[in-house]
């Protein structure tokens, strides 16, 4: 558990230095324009190879006064290098213009060097990105008023006693960057603020280090650099945590959460996209992992326009561009790209703007090594043709996906018989009448307070009390009521306590789930902290109920969730089919929430909004009410209009917690009329910038209420509307042959069973707005 006043690290951090900065983004045109683009990148994963001379690091105090930073982070690292891959192939950075440091030669000196050549390197109307993936911290400083404590930044070196890199020192280095007139982009992946573990361990790395108890005395605050006009995008709010992905996660590369949803948004959208969209779309993707963060986006003046403002960029349209390397055998080649950018199996290519080109030579991706290499086939014209010095660029034609997200889920190991159960009830029964003891019946509903959560469970050694996350005692056998008492003594005071009972045999054998079964959707993983569900049984009466439970779930989680905090409790004959079914709904769920599209290249520039009937007022966030009616209208900014936009086929559909959807537009049962959009233009050929998708009085909000997400898909080529609208999991989606590509894969999405991904044209988008229904504001 962290104190309020750590936990207010990440939004201080913000505040203190970079009220400051511009989201990244830019025209991918390769036509030079007159700024240069530059970036510094940092990563650090291995905080303790660094240890004091001659010292042995074992957890403890340093130099410092804080405690020792022993425990390594996995994906810092390949956040930096995902965002170099990002900028250089498709933001349009030089390479010799990027700077990456990582891990051990990450320390003070260097970053702050590093900080200081950018300065003197960068000229008035330059793009600059500075980017930061590692621990945050705090730094006692009685001059700052009124929290006595500057926000950090941890270099490498901490562990031996050299001062982290304040909010301060950092608003003092990137000032005069703001006075030469560059565009200046901080983004922070780094801060833990203060989640409590309730009753289970914590579920990803948390990017948070130790307060540092060094005074810096430092009183004078330099000024704000949000007033020259800039952006920041940050990890998380002041209350929460920055994590990471589980490490056991053997279909992805380990990435900050943050910068996991960040560099797949990246990826896709148009490089016009304004700042507040892409703040929108990162914090859907986020809302689906379970991790109660929430990203920050600072700097008014900024929000919305494009990513880089209004003059960094000409006019051409976005696309991602892989450099070939070298030849590897006949017929082979290595790129320069890989996962970072969306490159995987089966994409195809063809040299930079030769698109639609039937003579120009085509390559296929057969292999992807990370996030930076990949192996592609020549499948059309001569490998002779290909130049690699300089190294050609090619970019992408046919976009492959990569697989269907699924979900996670974790389950006790079996063995709740009959007589043990009956043992369980008699313990059970006796503890309830415990003063000091509070029993919960639902360990999502736990109020967030001082009182402590014990959880009890069965482990592979025997029955274990766990109290905030830690195991306090391994009872012995058979479990009586005294042996639980005596092990919650550990924690003297009132506790509340939560069993966790497992499923029988009988019903574990009916869980046909994970890899090998037909619902492979749903992965089985042996360590819960990878989990995104647990299988949890809890006593009612004499009998076991059963329902899937988010990991430290909490009743606040139910609002920032585009998934449910719990399932339904379900008796164990009912549990047998309904458990896998509603692991199923929640797997195709959180599959259509992370689902990727192909690169956008700005074509089609209307984004979807809710219209609210009473007010007319235009929602992409927030909250719709109870006894409301809403439509649908597409607007882009009037900016992004151009002549002669591109139709798109239109289609929207919602997307409920428990895995309905319901098809808004075009109507249900109406097939492809009047969706292809838009319609018609103006006299001076440019289209409106509002168009409204069918009645004005389309949905009403009504319970169950929760985080629901709106789904916007556009496609050059019509697709089955009836495809978009189910209720539950297609069992016939993998029957292929008769479709496209395209409706093969938004079919497939929705199955029991990953299929196969092919290829499929570049011409499709996917946008998603997550809108939180709720009960009327009672007025008083």
């Amino acid at each position: 558990m962290r104190s309020r006043a750590a936990s207010a690290a990440c939004r201080r951090l913000v505040e203190g230095i970079v009220a400051s900065a511009v989201l990244l983004g830019l025209s991918v045109s390769r036509d030079l324009a007159a700024q240069t683009r530059r970036a510094l990148l940092i990563g650090i994963n291995h905080y303790e190879r660094f240890a004091p001379p001659g010292a042995r690091l074992e957890p403890g105090v340093g130099p410092s006064g804080r405690d020792l930073i022993t425990e390594p982070l996995d994906g810092s690292v390949n956040d930096a290098e995902g965002m170099r891959d990002l900028l250089r192939d498709r933001f349009n950075f030089d390479p010799a213009h990027i700077r990456l440091i990582e891990d051990t030669a990450a320390t003070r000196e260097h970053i702050i060097a590093a900080i200081q050549q950018l300065v003197a390197d960068a000229q008035p109307g330059d793009v600059v990105v500075f980017y930061y993936a590692g621990h945050g911290s705090q730094r006692v400083n009685s001059g700052s008023k009124p929290t006595g404590r500057d926000q950090t930044i941890v270099p490498v070196d901490a562990n031996t006693g050299v001062f982290d890199i304040r909010n301060k020192e950092l608003a003092r280095l990137f000032g005069p960057l703001l006075q030469k007139g560059v565009t200046l982009t901080l983004i922070f992946d780094s801060c833990h603020s203060g989640a409590i573990t309730r009753g289970t361990q914590p579920r990803y790395n948390q990017r948070w280090a130790a307060l540092d108890p060094r005074d810096a005395a430092d009183s004078v605050t330099p000024p704000a650099l949000e007033d020259g006009g800039a952006l920041v995008l940050s990890a998380a709010q002041d209350d929460e945590t920055a994590a990471e992905t589980p490490r056991d996660n053997a279909d992805t590369v380990p990435h900050g959460v943050f910068t996991s949803a960040l560099l797949a948004v990246l990826r896709s959208v148009s490089p016009a996209e304004p700042a507040t969209r892409i703040y929108q779309q990162v914090k859907a993707m986020m809302q689906s992992t379970g991790q109660k963060q929430e990203p920050v986006l600072a700097g008014r003046q900024r929000m919305q326009q494009p990513l880089l403002g209004s003059g960094a960029g000409g006019s051409a349209l976005g696309v991602t561009t892989v450099a070939v390397l070298r030849p590897n055998g006949p017929g082979r080649v290595d790129l320069q790209s890989g996962l970072a950018v969306g490159l995987r199996v089966g994409a195809e290519l063809v040299p930079y703007g030769h698109r639609g080109d039937s003579a120009a030579v085509r390559l296929r991706v057969t292999e992807v090594r990370g996030l930076s290499q990949s192996l592609a086939t020549v499948i059309r014209g001569s490998a002779d043709s290909i130049r690699y010095r300089p190294p050609e660029l090619f970019e992408i034609d046919k976009w492959a996906p990569g697989p269907a997200a699924g979900l996670r889920v974790w389950m006790p190991a079996a063995g709740l018989d009959p007589s043990a159960l009956a043992q369980l009830t008699t313990a059970f029964a006796e503890l309830r009448t415990a003063g000091n003891i509070e029993w919960v019946e639902d360990p999502t509903d736990v109020p967030p307070d001082s009182i402590p959560l014990a959880v009890l469970q069965r482990g592979r050694a025997g029955w274990t009390l766990e109290i905030a996350g830690r195991v306090v005692a391994t009872l012995p056998q058979p479990l009586t009521a005294r042996a639980i008492r005596s092990g919650l003594r550990q924690r003297p005071g009132k506790v509340r306590l939560f069993v966790l009972l497992p499923p029988s045999t009988q019903l574990a054998t009916h869980l046909e789930l994970g890899r090998g079964s037909r619902n492979d959707l749903v992965d089985v993983v042996t360590d819960r902290r990878a989990a995104d569900y647990l299988l949890v049984g809890q006593l009612r009466g004499r009998h076991v109920e059963y329902a899937w439970v988010r990991p430290n779930a909490s009743r606040d989680m139910a609002s920032s969730s585009t998934l449910p905090i719990r399932g339904e409790w379900w008796a164990e004959e009912q549990g047998r089919d309904s458990l896998v079914d509603e692991a199923l709904r929640l797997a195709k769920v959180r599959s259509w929430l992370t689902m990727e599209g192909p690169p956008a290249s700005g074509e089609f520039p209307y984004h979807l909004a809710l219209r609210d009937l009473a007010t007319g007022k235009l929602i992409t966030e927030g909250t719709v009410y109870d006894s409301s009616w809403y439509g649908l209208v597409l607007r882009a900014d009037t900016a992004q209009l151009g002549p002669g936009v591109a139709q798109r086929w239109v289609y929207v559909f919602g997307i409920d917690r428990h895995g309905k959807s319901v098809l808004l537009f075009p109507a249900s049962g109406a097939g492809n009329v009047f969706n292809r959009l838009p319609r018609q233009q103006g006299a001076n050929g440019i289209g409106s910038a509002t168009m409204q998708l069918g009645k004005d009085s389309l949905f009403y909000i009504s319970p169950p209420f929760g985080l629901d997400t709106y789904v916007l898909l556009t496609s050059a080529d019509p697709l089955p509307p009836e495809a978009l609208e189910w209720d539950g999991v297609m069992r016939a989606a993998g029957v292929r042959g008769g479709r496209g590509a395209l409706e093969d894969l938004l079919i497939g999405n929705s199955a029991a069973t990953r299929g196969p991904t092919p290829p499929v044209p570049a011409n499709w988008s996917i946008e998603r707005l997550s809108i939180l229904s709720a009960p009327k504001p009672v007025r008083r």
